[in-house]
């Protein structure tokens, strides 16, 4: 069921984006990278879960300011002593986009913004795992003709532990990937 939820909701985004992309003010693209995750709040001195993201993006506004949700699927958790407990989300950030435009021959911009996500699967951890969790992201990137590479740190703002230990996350991701 997760699995269609996500696949449903990343061909709308992309039907969506592919068509109106000539319109003005409006680009879109994918992205995919790597996740270096962790959780603060543990006193076993977590240490970082090697990851994977990847998902699509609507830029909308070509000046200074623009607005780009993205729908993502992120690897995210940590390693223990124990194991590595995993914890998999769909992610929909909705980002403030601070640069030139990316339809642009050579641009740098910032990202900054909520991410609100859905957990598709957990494994590993000894306390139930939480439905849903927040953050903010923030991040810079650049693109050359039609490609980009970007970084970012998200920051998990709520416990997504229903147990004793209050974790968040804490994410640096890596990504490339093609403006339409």
């Amino acid at each position: 069921m997760n699995k269609a939820l996500f696949s449903c909701a990343a061909l709308v985004l992309t039907l969506t984006t592919s068509s109106i992309a000539s319109a003005q003010g409006v680009s879109g693209g994918i992205k995919a990278g790597v996740n270096f995750a962790s959780v603060s709040g543990s006193d076993d001195d977590p240490d970082t879960r090697i990851g994977s993201m990847a998902g699509a993006f609507v830029t909308i506004g070509q000046g200074l300011l623009a607005v780009q949700p993205e729908v993502l699927f992120s690897m995210q958790g940590s390693k223990f002593t124990f194991g590595t407990a995993k914890v998999d989300y769909f992610q929909v950030p909705v980002l403030l986009r601070i640069g030139s435009s990316a339809k642009n021959k050579a641009s740098f911009y910032g990202l900054v913004g909520p991410s609100f996500g859905l957990r598709i699967r957990d494994e590993g951890w000894d306390d139930p795992i939480k439905r849903s969790d927040v953050g903010v992201t923030a991040g810079a990137g650049f693109t050359v003709t039609r490609l980009l590479v970007e970084a970012r740190f998200t920051a998990g703002l709520t416990d997504f532990s229903e147990g004793t230990t209050a974790y968040k996350h804490r994410v640096w991701s890596l990504l490339a990937g093609f403006v339409f």
